[in-house]
């Protein structure tokens, strides 16, 4: 049995003795160096095909390692996608103008095109001796150059087309000012040519090859780069002569070897000259030359501009309806063939269709009317008078609901009044209306009732232009401090520390000390602020080098017979004293000392609550926009009986108070323009004496009751040319404060009333929740009952 596993095996154990045996013979001859090696490595170099095979690595030794003559440059991301993509706009409309046509015909083409195109911009001759205040025309761009010479002004507009806009956009179309142009129409073309098409199109000129820049011409971005290349040749060139379209015309030739095309993709570019401008009438507004036109000139009176954007804009009205129409009638028709069929069609057809709940606390509200007033319009109001914009937006309503009933029964019936109305806002469809409308019958005076209902549809979403901002900004907060605030400055001053100071942050405090008339301070020994100015030392010492101070100013409240209004204007005399020590750029931030700064807002890219959240850097724009945050308030803890050391945002722990405005970021320069507009209503602070200015005068009537009720946010939307910002911000987060109003005990006038409601109404909301409260008096009422069995 052995043997025959021994001859089974027999190579196996053959070749493991063999290798055992010979291995260590064998293993040098391998190495490097070795003889056989050596062979092999001497005949392939001599091989001169080897030599030139491209795969085999050569390895050079000398001077190595070798340092990088230059670092590797570092990728910088753009700050737009699109900019990244090269995502570029289809238009922009070059509009050659002159001094003395730019405050009439350039106004007009303004209001005519630029709300239909891209990019709208003006260019005239502006010579250095000569200066021209454009500031009042609202244009939105006018460039000047300082050659004067009319026979260059195209080439210049080429330069800076190239050095500012080359990039940004598919397609330019230069005109002259004295052409009315179809914007619609010319938008509409554009949007169908390729943008790899080269393009140099517009109206010829008798006998010629060129274009005419009175008509206006469309040029490709390739065209204009192409044309750019060569603008020295073109300048060099120059022909003197009374028209630029020859001078432009062969500059193209030269540029692009391209011919002025009058059809482009099928898409016909033609103009109509006007003969007689006098002679416009409805035969020749129907032309079909007319109607082709892209644009109409010359024109030389501002009147003819506005008479035939009318006309147009009525056409392409009746059309937009007519395609609305024939939209509606095709789903109509094509309904049937839907999973729901005819009962899956949106009123209006078409129409967006309303957003579905998907639980009970998703279901929209609708509000009950009259043509007076509205019936629970929030949780806290039962009934109020409409306003203005509302009475409006009603009126129109039923204007359109009347209107309608007439022209169905052929003005039978005229309108009587309004029985019901009730009013719902969809922000995925729009505003809907269900009316109960009587009307009268005009010859039996016979009531009837119908109930009608309307869709306000929301219109297109459009991108308003804002100005760029940035997060560098160094904000500067005040904090008015009273005498009974004195603890709750101190907390924030210590958050102001760990979250603020400690971080480095771009942020200035300065603390308004607010002195009532009979206390001490200022300097003495007795000073009721003099540990928050220690302390307010200290921290400056302690963050000195990171340029972090913390700042102080000091009011003195002068004895007032009233009071009460002193108070309610007290955040004028606080900004107006203030702000002399800053500059008109500096971004300023009211705010006050039950605030709460929170940790968990330190994660992200700005510091706090206060700066990122509510976002104070970014809803903040110089020259522009304010901003003022709906804060988070804290219910009473006695009554919500929840002791957390923080304010949470729960309905159980508080509410958005949206009576609040006390909290507001602006821009020194945009208060001072517009404190200036009230100086007479409410008189400029330039020391402690003149709050007690702050008076009520018989002549001052609502506006200055507006003012006392709302200060300075009521100052902004009343007189302020900046756009006022006002959201539900949860970052900004109040503790509960006692709210006083001994104030106002005696009503001696309208104005005093309205700052009781005012005062009453903060205090009430700021109490607890409905069920908190009811909860409270059910438990007051039981604890009467038990002390009466007693």
């Amino acid at each position: 049995m052995i043997c025959v596993h021994l001859r089974q095996n027999f190579y196996t154990i053959f070749g493991m003795l063999f290798g055992l045996c010979f291995g260590p013979i064998l293993i040098p001859l391998f190495e490097e160096g070795c003889f056989f090696t050596d062979i092999i490595r001497v005949k392939s170099f001599e091989n001169d095909n080897f030599m030139s095979d491209d795969f085999v690595p050569k390895i050079n030794l000398a001077a190595k390692p070798l340092k990088p003559q230059k670092n590797p440059q570092q990728l910088l991301r753009p700050r737009y996608f699109t900019t990244e993509l090269g995502i570029r706009k289809k238009l922009f409309v070059a509009v050659l103008t002159t001094q003395q046509t730019i405050n009439s015909k350039g106004v007009v083409v303004n209001k005519t095109t630029s709300h239909l195109v891209d990019k709208l911009t003006f260019f005239i001759d502006a010579p250095g001796s000569q200066k021209l205040n454009v500031s009042y025309l609202k244009l939105p761009g006018i460039v000047g150059f300082i050659d004067t010479r009319v026979i260059l002004k195209p080439f210049h507009v080429l330069k800076y087309i190239k050095d500012n806009y080359i990039e940004n956009y598919d397609f330019f179309f230069i005109v002259s000012d004295n052409a009315y142009i179809k914007a619609r129409n010319l938008n509409e073309i554009v949007s169908k040519i390729s943008i790899s098409e080269r393009v140099y199109a517009s109206t010829k000129i008798e006998n010629s090859q060129y274009c005419s820049l009175n008509a206006g011409i469309l040029f490709s971005n390739s065209v204009i780069q192409s044309m750019v290349k060569d603008i020295d040749w073109c300048v060099k060139n120059v022909l003197q002569s009374s028209s630029d379209d020859d001078n432009f015309g062969r500059c193209v030739l030269h540029s692009t070897n391209i011919r002025c095309q009058q059809m482009v993709q099928g898409n016909q570019f033609s103009s109509y000259f006007l003969r007689n401008e006098d002679d416009i009438h409805i035969d020749l507004l129907k032309s079909e030359e007319m109607r082709n036109a892209l644009t109409i000139y010359p024109i030389r009176k501002v009147y003819t501009f506005y008479t035939l954007h009318a006309y147009f804009s009525s056409v392409d009205l009746q059309q937009t309806d007519k395609q609305i129409a024939f939209f509606r009638k095709s789903i109509l028709e094509k309904s049937s063939f839907t999973p729901d069929g005819i009962d899956g069609v949106t009123w209006p057809v078409g129409n967006q269709p309303g957003s579905k709940p998907n639980d009970r606390f998703d279901i929209l509200r609708w509000d009950y009317f009259t043509e007076t007033h509205v019936y629970l319009s929030n949780d806290f109001n039962n009934l109020r008078r409409l306003n203005e914009a509302e009475r409006e937006d009603i009126k129109i309503v039923i204007n359109a609901c009347v209107e309608m009933i007439q022209k169905k029964y052929s003005t039978v019936y005229r309108f009587s009044s309004l029985t019901n109305g009730y009013r719902k806002f969809d922000p995925s469809r729009g505003m809907d209306y269900i009316l109960d409308i009587v009307f009268q019958h005009t010859t039996t005076n016979e009531r009837i009732q119908k109930r009608i209902e309307v869709c306000k549809p929301l219109g297109k979403v459009e991108m308003l232009p804002v100005p760029y901002v940035t997060e560098n900004r160094r904000v500067n907060i005040l904090l008015p401090i009273r005498m009974n605030d004195r603890e709750n400055a101190f907390k924030f001053l210590q958050q102001y520390k760990s979250e603020c100071l400690e971080k480095k942050e771009k942020i200035f405090l300065m603390l308004v000390f607010i002195y009532e008339y009979n206390a001490p301070g200022k300097g003495t020994k007795d000073d009721v602020f003099k540990d928050l100015k220690d302390k307010a030392l200290t921290l400056t010492k302690m963050y000195q080098r990171d340029d972090n101070r913390v700042a102080w100013l000091s009011i003195k409240l002068p004895f007032s017979d009233n009071q009460a209004i002193t108070e309610a204007l007290l955040s004028f005399a606080i900004v107006d004293l203030s702000l002399k020590k800053f500059t008109h750029d500096s971004l300023i931030l009211l705010s006050s000392c039950n605030m709460e700064i929170r940790i968990e807002y330190l994660n992200r890219v700005i510091i706090i609550a206060l700066l990122k959240d509510l976002k104070v850097r970014m809803n903040t724009i110089f020259g522009w926009q304010i901003f003022s945050p709906i804060p988070f308030s804290e219910y009473n803890p006695i009554i919500h009986g929840l002791k957390l050391p923080y304010v949470d945002v729960n309905k159980k722990h508080g509410h958005f108070d949206s009576y609040n405005t006390k909290h507001i970021s602006f821009y020194a320069k945009d208060y001072f323009i517009t404190r200036k507009r009230i100086e007479k209503l409410i008189p400029l602070v330039k020391s402690d004496s003149d709050i007690r200015l702050f008076k009520r005068r018989d002549s001052d009537g609502e506006n200055f009751t507006h003012l006392v009720l709302n200060t300075i946010y009521g100052m902004f939307v009343k007189y302020g040319d900046v756009h006022v910002i006002r959201a539900v911000e949860p970052g900004v987060r109040l503790k509960y404060q006692e709210v006083d109003c001994t104030f106002f005990q005696s009503i001696t006038d309208s104005t005093m009333a309205a700052l009781r409601k005012n005062c009453l109404n903060e205090r009430n909301t700021n109490l607890g929740s409905r069920s908190q409260l009811s909860k409270l008096l059910l438990e007051y009422q039981e604890q009467n009952k038990l002390n009466l069995t007693v």
